[in-house]
């Protein structure tokens, strides 16, 4: 049976809260570029009876980006995206910083958006 789907970019605490506050009853697939990192917080999620699922991604990367929403779509249909991905100028270089921040989250969109699943109006 398939589930509505979460995408969650970004394995980290923030991204971690947005997930528990929606994604109960949904699959919540976590890319992050650490596979541990995702591991961490899935295996956190599941315990706490979440379902969810691991994925490599780099965000600075268009194929990493399509692999993950094939990965996702293998689930169901996509309903949600949290992108809590992202670098800071404590972490890495002025290049790194604007192909995730920037060209990544622009792709991370423009992909998802070709796929998710249209909302109520509000």
């Amino acid at each position: 049976m398939s589930k509505d789907v979460v995408i969650l970019t970004g394995a980290g605490q923030i991204g971690m809260a947005i997930a528990r506050r929606v994604g109960f009853g949904k699959k919540i697939v976590v890319g992050d570029k650490s596979m541990k990192n995702a591991k961490t917080i899935t295996g956190i999620m599941n315990d706490a009876g979440f379902d969810t699922v691991p994925v490599e991604m780099d965000l600075s990367s268009r194929e990493s980006i399509l692999n993950l929403i094939h990965r996702a779509q293998e689930y169901g249909e996509i309903a949600m995206l949290i992108n809590a991905a992202g670098v800071s100028p404590s972490q890495a270089p002025i290049e790194s910083i604007l192909k995730v921040d920037l060209y990544g989250t622009a792709v991370l969109l423009e992909e998802v958006g070709k796929v998710i699943r249209a909302g109520e109006p509000a």
